[in-house]
């Protein structure tokens, strides 16, 4: 059972409109991140990248999800490892077929609880979209958003990612 990030914005009391952020940076790999010869009901978990924060002020991350999901792709949750108690940074991760990889399912799971970045680091955590396929594919999923605030307010930014199914 996946755990969904998302938190309402201004439950701290803060009035204050949601506005666009810029003080988190993808780090890592880039560009897309596809599996091949994908089939309808299978179950896939992506990363969101690595997010650094660039600001002079720590950002606590309340939320995250993708933008643009298309026809044939249900989300089923989010969930956020973090590289400390995973083996490392995991780009992708098939359910059904994890030979050769972690069972991710054994890690602890930190999503649906607010995470500190602090002010010019690298985050240990990271999240991943979990994915089943409903129907043919013919788009990518793209639009990494993560909400955080800051100082008080509350913020959205998207990063970068592409997630591709590749289908025969």
């Amino acid at each position: 059972m996946s755990a969904l990030l998302v938190f309402a914005v201004g439950c701290s009391g803060n009035s204050d409109a949601t506005s666009s952020g810029a003080a988190l940076t993808a780090d890592g790999p880039g560009g897309t991140l596809s599996y091949s010869d994908v089939k309808v009901g299978q179950i896939y978990r992506m990363a969101f990248p690595l997010m650094k924060n660039t600001s002079k002020k720590p950002v606590s991350v309340t939320g995250v999800r993708v933008r643009s999901v298309p026809t044939g792709v249900a989300v089923l949750g989010y969930f956020v490892y973090s590289v400390k108690d995973t083996p490392g940074y995991r780009l992708g991760y098939q359910d059904s077929n994890h030979k050769g990889g972690p069972d991710l399912d054994k890690y602890p799971n930190y999503a649906g609880h607010p995470f500190i970045i602090k002010p010019g680091v690298l985050s240990d955590k990271y999240a991943m979209v979990h994915l089943r396929v409903t129907g043919k594919v013919s788009k990518r999923i793209t639009g990494c958003e993560v909400d955080y605030t800051q100082a008080g307010h509350s913020y959205q930014q998207t990063l970068a990612c592409t997630f591709g199914f590749d289908m025969k």
